[in-house]
């Protein structure tokens, strides 16, 4: 089946007739297909009497009425056949009429309607690109176009393939390149069956300029915020550094300028190699020699 076209079946009624050689089934199977695009579904109704096809009626055919399928009911005179064809016209409408409520439902529940934007990428200093993008829309049909003063640019618009987004959804972007300063000539209209009515989209600058200004703004904040942890930690510890460093020493062999560990720190008690470098952390009472 193909994308956009749903199916809606119905089976008619069902009698049984009984005759000296047993039962027999009479049974009407009605179909109705949409094409979207192409007008009004197409209605199909067929009858069997057991497993013989006895009539037929397609919407399409030429002059569409019930037909004969069955040698022996073509004994049967016009005014059967013209009942029969007002009934199955009906049948038709009747079913028209359910299958748009159904693809209605269906269009609802599953129709995702696109994510959409316009950004300005500077070319030179004359011209820029605009790009319409549209994004996680589902299904993949969807159109963009752009317009110069209300007129389609269709030969100036760069229009990429709809492409799979990895996860069941789909996107899409059209370009094109503007003088700078005309930006604001150009819309770009997008329509998809998600959305309610088509959209018509302008670059906005004042979006694009808010971000950079929030940008800069939070870079300032962070810099302002390591100049001051800066100059507390130097006030803090008498403009020589922070109040706690690494102090690396050959502890078998020489000592440490005199620094002594705290009371509440583990030293070893046995030298593990002469080469050894000890690594402690604890308040600094003075530099160690050499670091």
């Amino acid at each position: 089946m193909a994308p956009g076209t749903l199916l809606l079946l119905l089976s008619g009624t069902l009698a049984l007739t009984e005759t000296r050689a047993g039962s027999h089934s009479m049974r009407y199977l009605s179909t109705s297909v949409s094409r979207p695009g192409r007008g009004e579904p197409r209605y199909i109704e067929v009858g069997y009497v057991d497993d013989t096809q006895f009539v037929r009626f397609d919407s399409d055919a030429v002059s569409p009425r019930m037909e004969p399928r069955a040698p022996w009911m073509e004994r049967e005179g016009p005014e059967y056949w013209d009942e029969e064809t007002r009934r199955a016209v009906a049948n038709a409408q009747t079913d028209r009429v359910g299958l748009r409520n159904i693809r209605g439902y269906y269009n609802q529940s599953e129709a995702e309607s696109p994510k959409t934007q316009v950004t300005h990428h500077a070319v030179s200093d004359h011209e820029a690109t605009l790009r319409c993008w549209a994004l996680g829309f589902y299904p993949a049909e969807i159109t963009l176009t752009w317009q110069r003063d209300g007129e389609d640019q269709t030969q100036d618009t760069e229009l990429v393939e709809t492409r799979p987004a990895g996860d069941g959804t789909f996107q899409k972007w059209a370009t094109v390149v503007v003088h700078s300063g005309e930006e604001q000539r150009y819309t770009c209209h997008v329509q998809h069956e998600g959305l309610p009515e088509p959209l018509t989209l302008r670059w906005e600058p004042s979006s694009q300029l808010t971000i950079l200004i929030m940008g800069i703004v939070a870079v300032l904040a962070v810099l302002g915020a390591v100049v001051i942890a800066v100059m507390w930690r130097r006030k803090s510890s008498g403009g020589k550094g922070g109040s706690y460093s690494q102090a690396a020493c050959k502890w078998w062999g020489r000592e440490c300028g005199g620094a002594h560990p705290p009371h509440n720190s583990s030293w070893p008690t046995s030298p593990v190699g002469s080469d050894q470098v000890l690594f402690l952390f604890y308040p600094r009472q003075r530099q160690c020699p050499g670091l």
